[in-house]
């Protein structure tokens, strides 16, 4: 698959919920889409293309999750993680307070030292 053009809504650094539309994929209950900051540089004419960087957001939360330095690095960590419940709590309180955090915090963790970007 590849990505196409969707509007999503992502989580900004400042924690601020932006609407976008940009290359994406959802893959339930993520969404794997291109750097935010290279979307507004595109938008602002700074930039042509995009990097080979594609991100994993939260569907729900629009919460980052990893920088991956392929599309198929990302999608493999998103397939990997899509089946665990803690992902398919609405808000970021519930997430963070899921009783499967640890667990689930240690896989994200070594999943973005295997596959994400340095």
């Amino acid at each position: 698959m590849a990505l196409s053009l969707q509007t999503i809504t992502i989580t900004t650094t400042g924690y601020e919920q932006m609407s976008v539309t940009m290359p994406a994929e959802h893959v339930y209950p993520f969404i794997i889409h291109r750097s935010i900051d290279e979307y507004l540089q595109k938008k602002d004419g700074e930039r042509t293309r995009y990097s080979n960087k594609h991100i994993i957001s939260h569907l729900f939360t629009g919460a980052l999750i990893g920088v991956f330095p392929t599309y198929k690095n990302a999608l493999l960590v998103a397939l990997k993680l899509k089946n665990k419940n803690i992902f398919l709590m609405p808000t970021v309180d519930l997430v963070t307070s899921h009783p499967d955090m640890p667990d689930v915090g240690a896989l994200v963790s070594d999943l973005k030292k295997k596959f994400g970007c340095d």
